[in-house]
């Protein structure tokens, strides 16, 4: 099943290659990106009213300060870009799940559609 056009993820990260891939990839699917580039508070991240929030790199998730532990309460999943040799500290730090490099439209959009990412 194809989620809705509506459904809205919220990307952090400030790489405009990665923005731009992943926002095609997100287009393709049905979906829309909101992305910025500085990591929001809880209610500016909460006023996007993401399904699901992706961060470019394991740093900026680990710069991300309570923002990956509040959304979690909120029952947003918390996607992360990293290499192989990156998971493992990107669950540590909260993610829910990791967007392997290198990205493909087929692995991404599993990742979205194994998270249940729709409004």
């Amino acid at each position: 099943m194809k989620p809705s056009p509506r459904s809205k993820i919220l990307m952090i990260g400030n790489d405009p290659a990665l923005s731009y891939l992943l926002g095609r990839y997100a287009e393709q699917g049905g979906y829309r990106i909101a992305t910025v580039q500085l990591i929001p508070s809880l209610v500016e991240a909460w006023a996007l009213q993401p399904a699901a929030i992706i961060f470019q790199s394991v740093e900026g998730l680990e710069n991300s300060g309570t923002l990956v532990r509040d959304m979690a309460d909120c029952d947003v999943p918390v996607l992360v870009c990293s290499s192989v040799t990156d998971q493992a500290r990107a669950r540590e730090l909260g993610a829910d799940h990791c967007l392997l490099h290198p990205l493909t439209y087929e692995s991404v959009l599993a990742t979205l559609m194994a998270t249940n990412v729709q409004v």
